[in-house]
């Protein structure tokens, strides 16, 4: 028995640390996949808010300079015509597209919006950080818009 003893520790060392390994393994992606709904579901508070003319759930998706000036501007508008004009704005899109997810940092992502209009898509990257444990826009790059192949509400029909 003496002999087999460290043969049977090194075998039970070697499985305790396979174990290990493949189990951080699997909860790493399911932490990624979580933080990157995560980070999304900001826009898509953003967009609700906007739809409920919710003017004090809108600012609370935004952190840093850029919340403090829509703090102005809503100030300086008054909440119910801000409320009014987050309406006009959301009623002027038919489509939001979310991608190219970047993780830069544990606190910090990068995604692309698209918003889909009747005339217009534009696109613009936004910077987001997490803020006491939510995901909200720190800052948005301009927008840059998309030439649309196919204008919304024109039948898309094939040419022979």
């Amino acid at each position: 028995m003496k002999k087999h003893l460290p043969a049977i520790v090194t075998v039970l060392l070697i499985a305790g640390a396979l174990a290990f390994f493949v189990g951080r393994q699997r909860l790493k992606p399911a932490a990624s996949v979580s933080s990157a709904a995560n980070v999304e579901a900001a826009i898509w508070r953003m967009a609700d808010a906007s739809r409920a003319r919710d003017v004090r759930a809108y600012l609370n998706c935004f952190d840093g300079p850029l919340r403090q000036n829509l703090e102005k501007t809503a100030a300086e508008m008054g909440e119910q015509k801000f409320g009014e004009y987050l309406k006009r704005l959301n009623e002027e899109i038919t489509g939001i597209a979310v991608s190219d997810l970047e993780l830069t940092a544990p606190d910090a992502a990068k995604l692309r919006v698209e918003f889909v209009s009747r005339g217009k898509n534009e696109a613009q990257q936004h910077h987001l950080k997490l803020s006491n444990g939510v995901w909200k826009i720190d800052h948005v790059d301009n927008a840059e818009r998309i030439k649309t192949l196919i204008p919304y509400g024109v039948e898309a029909t094939e040419k022979e």
